[in-house]
């Protein structure tokens, strides 16, 4: 019998046997402490203590909260002239979509050339978490000390000499970049395909009581659920980053730090020696490249204000709005510009209740945030649990 088979452990928890020999040297070469559980108990331990610390996290959080928690809202019969509400992913989540970024991750497969970019090149330790705001952290020194290789590779001549190709020049910077081509051309095309697939693995209505199916909507998901599960009037929906079923718009999608992104290339700025900028051939390349990064931040950026200029009619309708339901949205960073605009629109701002929905501690961390930054008095916001 294979040492490999024979255990040498027995676990205090379950009394089964384990640890092979095997990993007995893998355990000593790393230096690492003999286990007392498997790894099945080891694992149910480690979930255990994870939920310890985030019911004792949200007991703290809600310990301090500023804001009125209520258990339930009722706005069947409140104005519905008066009421918006901002729907988000988890919505889709509460209704059995398997909408999240993990989700759309897996689809992809583990060996999916665009999903082995972003994990190789994004420099983000969990870029699924907050996908949309990941792809703000691409990697450009890790593109850019390729290029001499690259330029070796090819045969790049001085611009100078008789030999010159400019076919070569520009072929070693697309194999620099080719990270950057490979999301700029099929991230549209990934992620539309997988939007396209989502559907509701049940049929559960757990905000019956809370959707007023006459009032506006505005809708950050691509998909149509609020009218096929709530019925609700596709004209009162405002689908803000359009809709699976038009074919013909792109569906909107990016991260909000455009702005900071100048590509500096400045050799004596990088961090690695590889950079070095042997002839004017070398530096023009650079250049090159540092052009196409730019473009990949344009192309991946979510521009929210050419969104709002092309919808104004639609933000000057919410002008009477006084009551705010948020559902299932994230309030990331990157969409406070709609809700900066919608708060702009309205007549009387400060007296606008917003009700906002959580589920964890960090969702009422991002409220508070939110509220901060977009000077929304804590008198004004009530939150209830999804």
């Amino acid at each position: 019998m294979s040492d490999e088979k024979i255990f040498l452990l027995k676990c205090i928890q379950c009394d089964a046997t384990f640890f092979t020999e095997g990993e007995r040297n893998f355990y000593k070469k790393k230096g690492l402490h003999t286990p007392k559980r498997c790894k099945s108990c080891r694992e149910k331990r480690k979930a255990q203590l994870e939920q310890k610390r985030q019911k004792q996290e949200l007991n703290h959080v809600l310990a301090n909260l500023q804001f009125e928690q209520v258990e339930e809202i009722e706005m069947q019969s409140a104005d519905h002239n008066t009421v918006l509400y901002i729907i988000g992913n988890g919505f889709d989540l509460m209704h059995g979509v398997p909408s999240s970024y993990y989700h759309f991750r897996d689809s992809m497969g583990r060996h999916n050339e665009l999903r082995k970019t972003l994990e190789m090149y994004i420099r983000k330790e969990d870029l699924w978490a907050d996908f949309e705001e990941s792809l703000a952290y691409l990697d450009n020194e890790a593109m850019l000390v390729t290029l001499n290789d690259w330029m070796d590779i090819f045969d790049v001549k001085e611009q100078h000499d008789d030999d010159f190709s400019a076919a070569d020049f520009f072929m070693a910077e697309e194999a620099a970049m080719s990270p950057t081509y490979t999301i700029m051309d099929e991230l549209p095309k990934n992620f539309r395909k997988w939007v396209a697939s989502l559907k509701p693995t049940n049929s559960n209505t757990p905000l019956k009581q809370v959707i007023n199916t006459k009032a506006k909507f505005i809708n950050f998901n691509y998909t149509e659920f609020l009218e096929t599960i709530y019925e609700v009037p596709k004209r009162s929906i405002f689908y803000i980053h359009g809709e699976r079923r038009d074919k013909n718009k792109e569906l909107i999608l990016g991260h909000s730090d455009i702005d900071n992104h100048e590509i500096n290339l400045d050799p004596s700025n990088f961090k690695s020696n590889q950079l070095r900028m042997k002839n004017q051939t070398t530096y023009d390349l650079h250049a090159t490249a540092g052009y196409q990064l730019g473009n990949y931040y344009s192309s991946t950026a979510k521009k929210s204000s050419d969104v709002i200029e092309a919808n104004q009619t639609t933000f000057m309708a919410y002008k009477d709005i006084e009551i705010v339901v948020v559902i299932g949205h994230s309030l990331s960073i990157v969409d406070y510009p709609y809700f900066k605009e919608i708060i702009r629109k309205n007549k009387k701002s400060s007296n606008m209740k917003w009700f906002v929905s959580w589920y964890s501690a960090d969702d009422i961390k991002r409220i508070d945030a939110f509220a901060k930054n977009l000077g929304i008095k804590s008198k004004q916001i009530k939150l209830f649990k999804t």
